[in-house]
């Protein structure tokens, strides 16, 4: 019996893989992107949210924590707990070519839960893919993706000094994973998250659009930056250092930055979509 920590499990997703999926959250990541939006999957164990919102000003949870105004994110569960769930829609991934995704924080801080899910869904025949940073030792990464059908895998920067400033942490095993990957002949779709005045700059995209065609990766998402994560720094007593930056308003918005990146993506070959 193999345990881990989640914080979610959403179902009916249509932008975490082909088809209608479900997409496990696992918590714990060794990175600290500064625009992440899921700031509850940094940890590695359950945290405390507080929402003022439903606050009444009582003082009662201060005597007993039960659910309103606080409440846990994060949990601990099973395999067969997290399958059990899954599993409710197997009706619609096999109608729809879809499947389960496992998400975060940073699956791969989480190997031997997540292989096992992986394993678990195989057996199951139900799709799955896995969304990863790729930071990992080689033998760690090699591991938990191999029995992966799909990998979604981050790039946030080209630059190794730029993406230590951005998320904490130096590219190095990023970019030598993604080469291993490629080498393991299993399918890709590279994620890229545009985030204004930080990696939207056109050398970086054209550094990150010549690594994929040279890798023979050829699908791309952007991700285009929004503050649909904002409220979860203040409930987790945690600071938002991009709270100020305006998001991408469609492909056109922000002088068409996102089209711009779009097109000098695509100068390489590469299948570019907006969002997931």
């Amino acid at each position: 019996m193999i345990d881990g920590v989640i914080f979610d499990i959403q179902r009916y997703c249509l932008h975490d893989g082909p088809g209608i999926r479900s997409v496990v959250f696992l918590k714990d990541c060794p990175l600290r992107c500064r625009w992440c939006s899921n700031p509850e999957g940094q940890g590695a164990g359950p945290e405390l949210e507080f929402f003022p919102s439903r606050c009444k000003r009582c003082g009662r949870c201060v005597e007993a924590c039960r659910p309103g105004a606080l409440a846990m994110s994060g949990r601990l569960a099973t395999v067969g707990e997290v399958m059990a769930e899954v599993t409710k829609d197997t009706a619609f991934y096999r109608k729809s070519a879809g499947g389960v995704t496992r998400s975060g924080g940073e699956p791969l801080a989480q190997p031997a839960f997540a292989r096992a899910l992986l394993e678990r869904c195989r057996d199951a025949n139900i799709h799955t893919a896995i969304e990863t940073c790729g930071h990992a030792l080689a033998s760690v990464f090699r591991a938990v993706v191999e029995p992966a059908d799909l990998v979604l895998y981050d790039l946030k920067h080209a630059d190794p000094g730029q993406h230590l400033r951005l998320t904490g942490v130096s590219n190095g095993l990023v970019l030598e994973n993604l080469r291993m990957l490629a080498g393991m002949g299993k399918p890709i779709v590279a994620r890229v998250p545009l985030i204004p005045g930080w990696n939207d700059a056109e050398a970086n995209l054209r550094a990150i659009g010549g690594l994929l065609a040279t890798l023979g990766i050829r699908e791309l998402h952007l991700m285009p930056f929004h503050q649909l994560g904002k409220d979860k720094y203040g409930r987790l007593g945690k600071h938002y250092t991009l709270a100020n930056l305006p998001a991408f308003r469609g492909t056109e918005g922000n002088g068409g930055r996102v089209s711009a990146a779009k097109q000098a993506l695509q100068a390489f070959g590469l299948d570019v979509h907006i969002g997931g």
